[in-house]
């Protein structure tokens, strides 16, 4: 059996702004919105994956990354997958798009609360995660998620304390993760 993580292309609106709390809370329900920017394709293409089961998380840049990479849609959709929460905070002070993200998440991973989903709660979702894409490798034997960043970094942490090996890895946009059992 086999399972393959690949994280979405760079969004249209990954773009790095000078931003309040308030103006940042709006870039992120853009990043959430998006899809893949019309310069961001993958490297290189493993056509097999075309003959694999596809899955998707739900926002627009994952099921627009599916579309490009395989040229087909994801065969099964699901908010399981999407990305764990980017937290927003209310600071008087202004960031960068991107250091909001890395501070924001910093404060989230040390259990700072918000109204979003808590990084114990995201953890637990991820585990659930790999819980279901083992269930459907039993059944379809291999399967392809078009996911993001954070959490399949934590899908693949479930899988591997699952007893799964590490093929290969990446985090980056378009980034592949395989793991077999």
């Amino acid at each position: 059996m086999k399972i393959v993580l690949i994280r979405h292309g760079k969004p249209v609106s990954a773009d790095n702004p000078i931003l309040s709390a308030c103006q940042y809370a709006h870039w992120i329900r853009r990043y959430n919105a998006s899809k893949v920017a019309q310069n961001s394709r993958p490297q290189s293409v493993n056509d097999d994956y075309k003959y694999f089961y596809t899955l998707s998380s739900d926002l627009k840049r994952a099921i627009h990354s599916t579309n490009i990479y395989l040229g087909k849609p994801p065969e099964e959709i699901d908010k399981l997958y999407r990305e764990m929460e980017i937290p927003r905070y209310k600071f008087p002070f202004k960031l960068t798009a991107w250091n909001w993200v890395y501070f924001s998440r910093l404060l989230w991973m040390f259990g700072y609360k918000g109204p979003f989903e808590s990084f114990t709660q995201a953890k637990k979702r991820a585990d659930t995660a790999a819980i279901k894409l083992i269930e459907m490798a039993q059944v379809q034997g291999q399967l392809v998620l078009f996911g993001h960043g954070y959490m399949n970094r934590y899908i693949r942490k479930a899988l591997i304390k699952k007893g799964w090996v590490l093929n290969f890895k990446s985090n980056a946009y378009w980034g592949v993760t395989s793991l077999e059992i």
